[in-house]
């Protein structure tokens, strides 16, 4: 078993690649996010001097992101990892997609 852990700036492109992988069977949680650029300019902890005058300045609309947590058979991870790739006509910067191994886990079946 693996966690494959998706994340999608386009919002759009984030749930056409969630509506691929539920067609596949394919099921997960999901959570709303948000860089760490984004967390740091928007958060009310003052900067080095040099930069806090600047970052008062400069508008900080960012939209925020999704990122999804799937439970996967090892022989379903390439399999999901196309979905999302031709959902997103490939990641590039867009977003990113890693997996990291499960050991065990327990709960819903469906996953």
């Amino acid at each position: 078993m693996q966690l494959l852990v998706i994340t999608i700036d386009n919002c759009d492109e984030f749930l056409a690649t969630l509506e691929g992988l539920k067609a596949h069977g394919m099921n997960g949680i999901v959570f709303q996010s948000t860089s760490l650029k984004n967390a740091l300019l928007e958060s009310n902890v003052d900067a080095a001097p040099i930069f806090g005058r600047v970052s008062k300045v400069i508008s900080h609309d960012f939209e925020s992101s999704h990122t999804a947590f799937l439970v996967l058979d090892d022989d379903r991870i390439e399999h999901a990892k196309r979905v999302i790739l031709r959902n997103t006509k490939g990641l590039g910067k867009k977003g990113f997609m890693f997996t990291i191994p499960v050991s065990s886990y327990e709960g819903i079946e469906e996953y």
